[in-house]
């Protein structure tokens, strides 16, 4: 899991939000590199609309581009998108601790008196500042007990703060809203109401407008009570008092009434949403977000990111496409039920399978957005029904364009894969003719991403890594350089200092180690020449993610060489080199490949044959295996008896101790393990092997 996605979790958790309805439920989950995703993993979100999506992304998708909040800083991953995501990095900020960002969260729609006295404090200075009929010595005193109001929220916050001998008319008007606001963070709704509904006829622009505001959230406030657990989340049961909703609305509305463009309109309409969520009032609430929806991003008060999340989390765990109407809504409820249905998940909602009649029943609701719902026609047909011509009459092509929204590039997408499903011989020059559209966040990644799995199948490899190439994006060419590429290619990429030096790091680690563990010992030793004497040897050779400069240090040195007495590593590759059979040498391999932590090497697992780099590795040889070294030596007739004790004892020990083969190859039968045991301790009883072993697994 990403820090970004870690430290969301977190604060979500501190700021009392439910797991999102529809999202992914995941910790941790990998990346399958290919465009068709039917199943939600949480880490294959893409710029498409589609059923493997969080459906949080495919709301923003839908609603507008999620751009960073002002004032928060975009992370690193969100300048550099990738094809594939988690959902915060598509939300395309830092969420850096609940100060910073409690009052956003509070505008859209967390209620709690407990998220807003920083910001309560920084307002009031503000005005009481602003106001030049209070005296200095008025002011000072004002803001001093303002400053001095700290509650906890854990319950009776003790005596309030008392602003002494304030004098000036106004500056009692002050004094007084200090009054309701000590009685708002104590929890004395009754006598922060009295205090708040008797300054919303104020003279002081401020305190009447922030008066009748405080007044409404009195309310939200005390429809809240009781409603949460220890932990933040709803209390199952927990039964809304409906004459405190109504309150709590007609107090919200009564604020927008009279301040429609007012300085907590954003917050009000925030609250208003949750009111309505607190009060089993759906249909209210569903309106709501429609009507956000219709508006331009820059004018709901909200981030798109935010809204989404909102949505997934009030919303649409009481939706079902029977009580919708909106066809954004529907969009989202109906590609989530295009997912492959889970066993491990409820049938309720959006776990029950959509049905082709279901869809083709909503077209009405689409009337206005016709485009869409081909979309999720041609949707179904790709991902549930696997119908790629369907998809083709659906969607026109309309590839050469300036630039695409996200649902014009979605269904550009979709017809994208359905000539490659089809096999159509123009399905890359379509790729090509859509890449100087795609111009918002993630779009180009996915394009690129299209363009390397389709030249990777038409054994055209070179032409992804030729100058002139558009797949740019370092992540796919990584998995294809450690994948599929043979040594002439990453040779190259190791010495074109044209090109990124992280590529460069890639590719020298993969060529270095496939040519130690496939057996092309002296294009080794002719390539260790390229490492600098002073690279570093610490840490994973295939944790590109983490540094530019791949730990190549560990091909020179001269310790951590196991356990049966090596030479310094570079002098056994020479007597590989001069003798490839030999047993010392090659035992001597084994033990620098278990010592370095190389067994089954993220070098050696081939993704998927649909994924990006699952076709055929054109790197000659096989992935290296301690295991089939030490069944050869054992074989051997001519082996050493010191060579074939100690492989007799690495082979036993391949499976300690859980019975699991951690060396590769090709699996044995407990009882081979028990005759190798037996053989070790028969044949050589004095060694110290068979001495020190005991088991076999």
């Amino acid at each position: 899991m990403s820090r970004i996605y870690l430290s969301l979790v977190l604060l979500l958790a501190a700021l009392g939000w439910s797991a999102p309805a529809m999202a992914s439920g995941d910790f941790g989950c990998s990346t399958s590199w290919k465009l068709k995703h039917r199943d939600m993993t949480g880490c294959d979100n893409m710029a498409i609309l589609s059923p493997g999506n969080d459906t949080r992304v495919n709301l923003v998708l839908l609603i507008g581009r999620g751009a960073p909040k002002q004032g928060v800083t975009p992370p690193e991953s969100a300048t550099k998108p990738g094809a594939l995501f988690e959902w915060p990095m598509f939300a395309g900020y830092n969420y850096s601790g609940p100060e910073t960002t409690a009052n956003l969260n509070y505008a859209n729609g967390e209620g709690s008196r407990c998220l807003s006295n920083h910001f309560g404090t920084d307002d009031f200075v503000a005005a009481v500042e602003a106001e030049r009929k209070v005296p200095q010595r008025d002011r000072d005193e004002l803001i001093r007990a303002r400053r001095a109001l700290q509650p906890n929220c854990a319950g009776a916050a003790g005596a309030p703060p008392i602003a002494q001998g304030v004098q000036s008319p106004r500056g009692k008007l002050f004094e007084r809203y200090l009054t309701g606001a000590a009685a708002f963070y104590a929890g004395d709704y009754d006598a922060a109401a009295t205090a708040f509904r008797g300054l919303s006829g104020a003279d002081q622009s401020w305190i009447a407008e922030t008066a009748r505001y405080m007044l409404a959230r009195v309310e939200v406030n005390r429809a809240q009570v009781d409603a949460f657990d220890e932990y933040g989340s709803p209390k199952a049961g927990f039964p809304p008092q409906a004459a405190v909703i109504d309150a709590a609305e007609a107090n919200l509305r009564d604020y927008l009434r009279a301040y429609p463009q007012g300085r907590y309109s954003s917050s009000a309409r925030g609250l208003l949403r949750r009111v309505y969520w607190l009060g089993g009032r759906t249909e209210k609430l569903a309106a709501e977000y429609v009507a956000l929806f219709r508006l331009a991003p820059e004018k709901r008060g909200i981030d798109s990111a935010d809204l989404a999340q909102e949505v997934d989390n009030k919303l649409l765990p009481l939706l079902t496409t029977d009580n919708v109407t909106d066809p954004i809504l529907l969009t989202v409820i109906d590609l989530a039920r295009m997912r492959s249905l889970d066993s491990d998940r409820p049938t309720e909602c959006c776990n029950t399978p959509l049905t082709l009649d279901e869809l083709q029943a909503q077209r009405a609701h689409f009337s206005g957005n016709p485009a869409l719902f081909d979309y999720l026609l041609a949707a179904y047909a790709l991902f549930v029904d696997n119908r790629p011509a369907d998809v083709l009459r659906l969607i026109p092509d309309a590839a050469r364009q300036r630039g695409f929204d996200y649902l014009q590039f979605s269904r550009q997408m979709l017809r994208g894969m359905a000539l490659e499903q089809n096999r159509d011989r123009n399905a890359r020059g379509f790729w090509v003719e859509m890449l100087p559209g795609a111009t918002l966040p993630f779009q180009r990644p996915a394009l690129e991403l299209a363009l390397a799995l389709h030249d990777e199948r038409a054994a055209s490899l070179e032409r992804i890594f030729a100058p002139e190439s558009a797949v740019r994006t370092p992540d796919i060419r990584e998995i294809l350089l450690k994948n599929i590429a043979g040594p002439q290619l990453l040779r190259r990429q190791a010495r074109d200092g044209s090109i990124a030096r992280h590529e460069r790091g890639v590719a020298l680690a993969t060529l270095l180690y496939k040519e130690m563990g496939h057996g092309l010992y002296q294009d080794f030793l002719d390539d260790l020449k390229s490492v600098p004497a002073n690279a570093r040897a610490g840490g994973s050779l295939y944790d590109f993610a983490a540094t530019d400069d791949p730990p190549l240090g560990v091909f020179l040195k001269s310790d951590n060489l196991g356990d049966y007495g090596c030479v310094p590593f570079r002098q056994t590759m020479m007597a590989l080199a001069k003798a490839p059979r030999d047993v010392t040498a090659r035992l001597c391999l084994a033990e620098f490949m278990r010592a370095n932590n190389f067994d089954q090497s993220e070098f050696d697992r081939q993704p998927p044959a649909d994924q990006l780099g699952g076709t055929q590795s054109l790197f000659p040889g096989q992935p290296y295996s301690r295991l089939e070294v030490y069944k050869s030596i054992i074989a051997d007739p001519q082996a050493p008896a010191r060579g074939k004790a100690y492989a007799l004892y690495r082979a036993v020990n391949c499976y300690a101790p859980n019975g699991r083969n951690e060396c590769g190859g090709t699996d044995v039968p407990r009882a081979q393990r028990k005759a190798w045991f037996t053989r070790l301790k028969k044949d050589y009883p004095s060694s110290s092997w068979a001495q020190d072993i005991r088991y076999y697994w």
